[in-house]
């Protein structure tokens, strides 16, 4: 009896213990569906301010409402993929587009909610960590996006900030209403800057490589075309090259004729006026919630986020680097290497002077000490 009586505590007490245990469980199922629940009607909400409709009045008067229904894409338009390497602008250009064409854009991770549907865009980072190639052979042509990696690499730096450093989709996932919304510390930036920096300036020149040459790259010393150019019935090489830090104003430059002459060109795709495309690139610049939100009013401001002399040195040559290769044959002829290169001279020209200013600075910071 008492052997019999101790083995009914001990079952007792196991069945107590898993009890507890499977109610554990639930609590912590229960939780995380609740957070992904609110992530979605936050997303939901930030997202609504995106469903848009452009509609061009005349030269100076034009609106952008909020969208009814989605708009389908015709089923033979031509689509194209926005890509760019991390913190190079693709939120503003995709507003910009998705306002031009009436359409919605997606997302490469899909946070949109937009990449099953009917979509005539997709923005990307791929081939950088950041992205992923998910729209398997829905896209047929590709817009390269370009930013000075002065600015690139910092602002790359905030989105990963504001992401908490995410490491998959779901960390990302959760992070989604911090987005845009605050620049780190300038010691966090720096801590980031000096492990990541050498990494992310060979990557922001891959990137542009890889595009340019049509999606080449470079495997145990044999360049070839990465297979997803090859059988994902898309042509890599890009139609056209667009600088952000140029096209990022509320006035209409060469940058933002560029895009609306390779939109006017795609098959297919119904634009609005040409005489109301200025009024509407000045409305989508103002309402920063559609790209830029609050982080110029959190943080600190976006000069603060500077580079060592070193560093600027190697972003300095790694730049000409880039620029000679593309001015040089069989480059030199080559309509979309001439865009690049003149994009990359403005670059060369706004890095070598704060080079040398740096360069002085800590000079003159060693006397001192």
């Amino acid at each position: 009896p008492t052997m019999r009586n101790e083995m009914v505590k001990f079952l007792n007490a196991r069945f107590l213990r898993t009890k507890k245990k499977t109610l554990a469980c639930v609590l912590l199922l229960s939780l995380y569906a609740l957070m992904v629940n609110i992530n979605m009607m936050d997303r939901a909400r930030m997202l609504e301010g995106h469903r848009e409709l452009s509609v061009g009045l005349s030269a100076i008067e034009c609106e952008i409402r909020p969208l009814a229904t989605e708009l389908g894409v015709s089923p033979d338009a031509t689509k194209t993929l926005i890509a760019s390497y991390p913190g190079s602008g693709k939120r503003f250009t995709w507003n910009v587009i998705s306002a031009l064409s009436n359409h919605k854009i997606a997302d490469d991770w899909d946070f949109s909610g937009a990449l099953e549907k009917n979509t005539m865009s997709i923005k990307t980072s791929w081939p950088h960590k950041e992205g992923v190639w998910s729209w398997g052979k829905l896209m047929d042509q590709v817009l390269l996006l370009v930013r000075n990696p002065r600015w690139a690499i910092p602002s790359y730096h905030s989105m990963r900030s504001e992401l908490d450093y995410s490491k998959n989709w779901a960390e990302s996932f959760s992070r989604i209403p911090y987005v845009y919304t605050v620049r780190p510390s300038l010691l966090s930036w720096e801590s980031w800057r000096d492990s990541q920096f050498e990494k992310e300036m060979e990557r922001w020149a891959n990137y542009i490589d890889f595009w340019m040459e049509g999606g080449a790259q470079e495997v145990n010393g044999t360049t070839s075309i990465h297979p997803r150019c090859l059988y994902s019935e898309i042509e890599c090489k890009p139609q056209t090259v667009v600088d952000f830090d140029t096209f990022y104003t509320e006035h209409p430059t060469s940058e933002f004729f560029k895009i609306g002459t390779v939109l006017d060109n795609t098959a297919n795709v119904e634009m609005v006026s040409a005489i109301s495309r200025a009024c509407i690139l000045d409305k989508v610049y103002d309402e920063k919630v559609l790209h830029n939100a609050n982080r110029d009013n959190h943080g600190p401001v976006q000069s603060a986020f500077t580079f060592t002399s070193d560093q600027l040195e190697i972003m300095y040559n790694t730049t000409v680097e880039l620029r000679d290769k593309y001015e040089s044959p069989p480059w030199d002829e080559d309509t979309l290497a001439n865009q690049l290169t003149f994009i990359l001279n403005n670059y060369i020209n706004q890095i070598g002077p704060e080079y040398l200013a740096m360069k002085a600075f800590e000079e003159a910071e060693e006397e001192v000490a």
